[in-house]
């Protein structure tokens, strides 16, 4: 089974060619035609700069997700800058746009646009970035909204996908994603190619995976629909990586006997909720705090689990190694007070000064700190 890191270089290998040659994989050889079909208005696709719809759709999430002027749009594998330009005019002229992609050369397609996009609309409000889409180069809660057409099931680590998405949405922000699921498991031989891969194919998995992704990583208010007719357009498609892969099927067998075309849209809670991953982090501190072997070594197995990577853990343990540490000198703080003595080395607990001392009128005793 290949690794996480070389799954992403061959995805980042097969769109870099696409960027080359403008060749599609996941979409059509008329990519016009394919994007009017899946939602997309002549009108969108008439103000779109020269080279940005690469025919790489398999839905229209800028339409899922109802845009508002003034809202920040980040677009998950952003490519040649199709949704991004689109997105930009609906939350024109005060909210932007931003793409991320980890293809240089789809980044350099999109950038080589933005002055054609801005001289046919007179907006400026398109940002492109490189970056991983497991790794977002976005501040934490950021963005009202995220976009993704046909680019999650490229990632080899889709759970920490969902994770980034929560991270940089802002409370009450969505995400509307346009996308490939799995009705039943494809073929080995099919799950081996690496056509399949970067044609969004082989990295499918089910609706009912994806939605546990959403909800592990905090998200709430999930809703799905199929749209079956969207992927049988692209199977009728000419382009060569689809034929090769439909090629590959068993005698009889048609890509939408294994795959669905799907939206997908969730929200973060307006009130911050924590993810899983926070949840037992917050449990190591509590444990190494409470002097619980059993429960810590319960709650590291659980965050590792849950993807914590080890710096979150290990900054986890150090709070709870202060905490406990704090509490243990405030606890010996209190109990001298009680005892009427004050220890000089507490005095940010105990500012008492031996000069000061009261009598109690009742006992006769030191009272400290004044008390």
């Amino acid at each position: 089974m290949e690794s996480g890191k070389d799954i992403t270089q061959k995805v980042r290998q097969g769109y870099a060619e696409i960027a080359a040659t403008g060749c599609g994989c996941c979409g059509s050889s008329q990519p016009d035609k394919l994007a009017s079909q899946v939602g997309y208005s002549a009108e969108e696709l008439a103000m779109l700069p020269d080279g940005a719809n690469m025919g790489l759709s398999c839905g229209n999430p800028t339409a899922l997700a109802d845009l508002k002027a003034g809202q920040v749009v980040l677009d998950l594998g952003s490519g040649a800058g199709f949704d991004v330009f689109i997105a930009a005019r609906k939350v024109a002229p005060s909210g932007r746009a931003i793409g991320v992609d980890m293809t240089p050369q789809m980044l350099d397609k999109a950038r080589a646009s933005i002055g054609q996009f801005t001289a046919k609309t007179g907006l400026s409000n398109v940002e492109f970035r490189l970056g991983e889409i497991e790794h977002l180069p976005v501040a934490d809660a950021s963005v009202d909204v995220i976009i993704s057409n046909c680019v999650i099931n490229l990632s080899a680590d889709k759970p920490q996908v969902w994770r980034e998405v929560s991270r940089v949405l802002k409370p009450g922000g969505k995400i509307c994603v346009s996308d490939l699921a799995l009705k039943k498991p494809l073929p080995e031989t099919i799950r081996e190619m690496a056509i399949a891969l970067v044609g969004c194919v082989a990295g499918a998995v089910s609706i009912d995976q994806t939605v546990e992704m959403a909800k592990a990583a905090g998200l709430a208010n999930i809703h799905w629909t199929e749209k079956e007719y969207a992927f049988d357009i692209m199977e009728d498609c000419n382009d060569h990586l689809y034929q090769s892969v439909k090629d590959a099927l068993p005698k009889g067998q048609k890509l939408s006997d294994y795959i669905v075309s799907i939206n997908l849209t969730a929200e973060k809670s307006v009130a911050e909720t924590l993810t899983p991953v926070q949840k037992e982090l917050i449990a190591i501190g509590a444990s190494v705090t409470a002097h619980c072997q059993s429960c810590l070594i319960w709650h590291l197995d659980k965050a590792r689990q849950d993807g914590a990577s080890e710096k979150e853990i290990d900054m986890a343990l150090s709070i709870g190694k202060a905490v406990q540490k704090g509490s243990v000198s405030a606890m010996e703080s209190f109990v001298n007070e009680q005892q009427g003595r004050c220890v000089p080395s507490h005095e940010s607990i105990c500012t008492f000064k031996e000069t000061k001392q009261e009598q109690d009128p009742k006992s006769g005793k030191s009272s400290c700190c004044g008390r």
